[in-house]
């Protein structure tokens, strides 16, 4: 589970940003055990908080901080019934603030993995970014959370800078769809199989949990957001 700068030396500038991709960090290129470790998570640790979440009218976010064996150190859950900052990323890096010193947090973070149920919105992978958090891996990309009615991460992006999403590799950070590395698997890689069986459970557990909280958000007083 490493991820290194690129050593190429190429540099553009685009309506007057420069971008150096000499200075990109390098793909990250999880093995099959450590995506299979990664469903299990959410499925088993992530999920069942979530689902406590969306009871109290939080939307269908979770987030994990993993150490570099991908070990949990903590799992978090929307809760922007508290804050509306609160997203499940922001969420999980208070409490993680919380239990590792201050004078830890940098090399913590870097040596650690990010996991996000959902493709973090701008709010989040900034927040990520500025943590020190170098790998993070997500589930559902930003046209999936939209379909399951919550299109304010693309939304945002565009309205804000007139883009539809960060750049996945920068000189800060990698990211990576989870669903994106299994379909790139070889089908003749055995694991294959059960990975999309797991993708699947996810998918339908996701759907179930988003139908909730849509549904019950219309009874919730609570629920002020102006992007619930």
């Amino acid at each position: 589970m490493t991820s290194s700068s690129c050593t190429c030396s190429h540099s553009h500038q685009t309506d007057g940003v420069v971008i150096d991709t000499s200075l990109q960090r390098a793909s990250l290129e999880p093995s099959v055990e450590d995506i299979r470790r990664m469903l299990l998570i959410m499925k088993d640790e992530i999920v069942p908080k979530t689902e406590a979440g969306v009871r109290n009218g939080n939307k269908m976010f979770g987030a994990a901080i993993l150490n570099d064996k991908l070990e949990t150190t903590l799992i978090e859950t929307n809760n922007e019934m508290t804050s509306p900052i609160f997203h499940a990323e922001v969420n999980a890096i208070h409490e993680w603030s919380k239990i590792v010193p201050a004078s830890e947090r940098g090399p913590a973070a870097q040596s650690s993995i990010y996991l996000a149920t959902h493709e973090p919105c701008c709010m989040c992978i900034s927040s990520i970014v500025w943590s020190g958090f170098n790998k993070c891996y997500y589930f559902f990309p930003y046209e999936l959370t939209s379909q399951q009615g919550i299109p304010h991460d693309i939304s945002t992006m565009h309205e804000l800078w007139g883009v539809n999403s960060y750049r996945k590799q920068n000189k800060y950070i990698s990211t990576a769809c989870l669903m994106d590395l299994i379909a790139n698997l070889d089908d003749s890689v055995p694991e294959k199989r059960e990975l999309l069986v797991l993708q699947q459970e996810l998918l339908d557990i996701y759907d179930k949990l988003s139908s909730k909280y849509h549904t019950d958000k219309v009874n919730n007083a609570n629920n002020t957001l102006v992007l619930g």
